[in-house]
């Protein structure tokens, strides 16, 4: 009754309020944006932050820089000419990268940085769960059994902090750390469950088998909510610091990547999309679950609709790096450059599994690799290779689809690399589909607000608010760029199948040069 009452009494408050304020925490940084009850944007900022890297293979985030970035990105919103009146922020919604664990006490004081996602210290302690749970564990989760993940991140810190683990009331994923800032609730999102290992992904539930194995106490858990579940309002100690009102609800939210999909207009059966960020991650919407080893699976926001993902985890980044290697801060320049290079003329094939890589690798150990260099060779001709190395990662993903019997046409770009018209066009080349540049370049933000905006009523469904995401371009595939590309991927495929076992032996090299 009281639940009920409390909807009731929201869904009227909702009737005067009619802004929702967006969150994006990201890798590098923590976007948030204000929308009106139309989905359309009234002002945004963005604030970044620092990653520590306190050993190889290591990465965590001091989780009061994101704190201190919401309070800062607060106050810019709510400064400027067109910002709404506090109270009129209906809801508060928040994606954020995944998967990333934070273990906090009782008061939800963070006891230790949280390790994110890229952190691959775990791999002891995943084969401890593989050996307990055996095909269990994908058997209920359908996720592979991958450092990055929650539950060896956990058993990590239970083997090597004891005492944080004693003390920790609850672990939670990113997003949920910051929902319970600014309600004092626990909580956690159903798009998390996959990537978990803790949950019967299907039912979207802990699952006690899955926990048990795993060595590791399902108290310290929060509960499970739909990310469009209204998990409370904002406390009256969090609206204080941030100038918010008590009466703005916050929902559960959801990972970065699901929210990017919905900003990016992805929910009926077969719709492909690949986000060119950081990470280049390829999903694909279904209205029926698949659990294939390839592939990720997780809860969509939308209801019965599911995102299978696999990736390439420092595609986007790659380009990014080589551009700082070379002092060259112009990527317009640095991409005419490489479109001028005549394609196929010097073959040369960049692997761009620069860290170790999640789904469809497996691999821990990969790292970058260029192939067929001369010292003629030009900064235009090795960003090209960087650029059509990313896109041959995500063909391996599209042929990896034919598993699911599923062949895309076209999908929809959005990240970073989308807003060169170049690196678009060599996607379309090397893939063979027509590539959608959709009209958002951070399409996380407006599909977080669209599960924000459902939960506040302003749309009675979500089609209508997929129909609203436009298409800025279509990139169509040159047919003789394609034939070669083709024949370039064979070999990218069939050399990363040669340096496979090599590169856990140059993993070795380095652990032998640390410990002298």
């Amino acid at each position: 009754m009281i639940c009920h009452t409390f909807i009731f009494v929201q869904s009227l408050i909702f009737q005067y309020m009619k802004y929702i304020l967006s969150i994006d925490l990201g890798t590098t940084s923590m976007k948030a944006v204000l929308f009106n009850e139309k989905l359309i944007a009234v002002a945004n900022v963005k604030v970044d932050y620092n990653t520590d890297f306190p050993a190889p293979g290591w990465a965590e985030q001091n989780v009061d820089q994101w704190w201190a970035a919401l309070k800062s990105a607060v106050r810019q919103l709510l400064s400027t000419e067109s910002a709404p009146d506090p109270a009129q922020i209906a809801i508060i919604a928040i994606d954020a990268m995944t998967p990333t664990i934070i273990p906090v006490d009782r008061s939800g004081k963070a006891l230790r940085k949280a390790i994110i996602w890229m952190d691959r210290r775990s791999e002891v302690e995943c084969r401890m769960i593989g050996d307990s749970l055996g095909d269990n564990l994908f058997k209920i989760s359908g996720n592979h059994n991958d450092p990055s993940n929650f539950s060896p991140k956990m058993r990590w810190v239970k083997e090597n902090e004891p005492d944080i683990y004693r003390r920790a009331d609850k672990f939670l994923f990113a997003n949920a750390y910051l929902v319970y800032r600014l309600t004092g609730l626990f909580s956690m999102d159903q798009t998390q469950c996959g990537l978990s290992q803790l949950c019967n992904t299907l039912e979207g539930e802990w699952s006690d088998v899955l926990i048990t194995g795993s060595g590791l106490d399902k108290v310290k858990l929060p509960p499970i909510y739909k990310s469009t579940d209204i998990v409370g309002s904002v406390s009256s100690t969090a609206a204080s610091q941030l100038g918010l009102s008590t009466d703005t609800g916050v929902i559960a939210g959801a990972m970065d990547n699901v929210a990017a999909g919905m900003g990016a207009g992805i929910m009926r059966d077969r719709d492909l999309y690949i986000s060119a960020g950081t990470a280049t991650n390829v999903s694909l919407c279904t209205v029926n679950p698949h659990f294939d080893p390839s592939f990720h699976i997780y809860h969509h926001i939308v209801p019965d609709r599911w995102i299978h993902t696999a990736g390439v985890d420092y595609g986007g980044a790659g380009y990014k790096w080589f551009a700082k290697l070379i002092a060259e801060d112009d990527y317009a320049s640095l991409d005419e450059r490489a479109d001028a290079v005549a394609v196929g003329k010097r073959p040369l094939i960049f692997l761009p599994y620069m860290v170790g890589q999640r789904a469809p690798l497996w691999n821990s150990h990969t790292r970058g690799v260029l192939f067929g260099m001369d010292p003629s060779m030009s900064d235009g001709e090795l960003a090209r290779a960087f650029m059509e190395g990313n896109a041959y990662g995500i063909r391996k993903i599209l042929e990896l689809t034919r598993q699911l019997g599923i062949f895309p046409e076209n999908g929809r770009l959005t990240g970073g690399c989308s807003e060169s018209r170049v690196y678009s066009q060599i996607f379309a080349d090397v893939l063979g589909i027509d590539i959608l540049r959709v009209g958002e370049m951070d399409t996380a933000p407006l599909g977080i607000a669209m599960a924000g905006a459902w939960a506040a009523g302003f749309f009675d469904d979500f089609e209508s608010m997929a129909e609203m995401v436009s298409i800025r371009d279509v990139h169509t595939p040159d047919k003789s760029k394609h034939k070669y590309y083709t024949a370039s991927y064979k070999l990218f495929d069939t050399l990363y199948g040669r340096l496979e076992p090599v590169f856990k032996e140059l993993n070795a090299l380095s652990q032998q040069e640390e410990e002298s």
